[in-house]
């Protein structure tokens, strides 16, 4: 059947087909080609891609540990420092307390040191008019006298 249709057209005619056969291969050959390089650009970009994606992700995890890591001594480091401010809040409402009982003790001390030095004022009032009346009385004495 092929040989009847080639000898019906005639060589010329095969020639020509064949030809633009193999130029029809040639340029699907090229196309073949440009898209194998492409491809292979592709795949170069998809690689680096995929080797940067891994070293952004190793990044982002050590970044991700270093900051783990700084959280849990920031958390040690407050919880430490809520202990030391707690023993000096009761360090300070312990001596607070010690003061303010000092403080009573001292007025209290200082109330019976005012009573006692108003009794002395008084004393020492009542001993004046005590002396007063003394000294009128030897001095109503020393007239009598003078006048006898």
């Amino acid at each position: 059947w092929y040989q009847r249709r080639v000898r019906g057209r005639g060589v010329a005619s095969f020639s020509r087909e064949l030809e633009c056969v193999q130029e029809k291969a040639e340029l699907l050959q090229e196309k073949l080609s440009s898209l194998e390089q492409r491809h292979s650009e592709q795949s170069r970009e998809l690689d680096a891609f995929r080797a940067t994606k891994m070293d952004l992700e190793e990044k982002f995890s050590d970044k991700w540990r270093v900051l783990e890591l700084e959280k849990e001594q920031t958390v040690r480091e407050l919880a430490k420092y809520r202990a030391l401010l707690e023993n000096e809040r009761n360090s300070a409402l312990q001596v607070q307390g010690q003061l303010e009982s000092e403080v009573r003790e001292l007025q209290t001390q200082l109330e019976a040191q005012k009573q006692q030095l108003t009794n002395q004022t008084s004393v020492m009032y009542e001993l004046q008019d005590v002396l007063s009346s003394i000294q009128q009385r030897q001095n109503e004495r020393s007239s009598v006298c003078s006048v006898m």
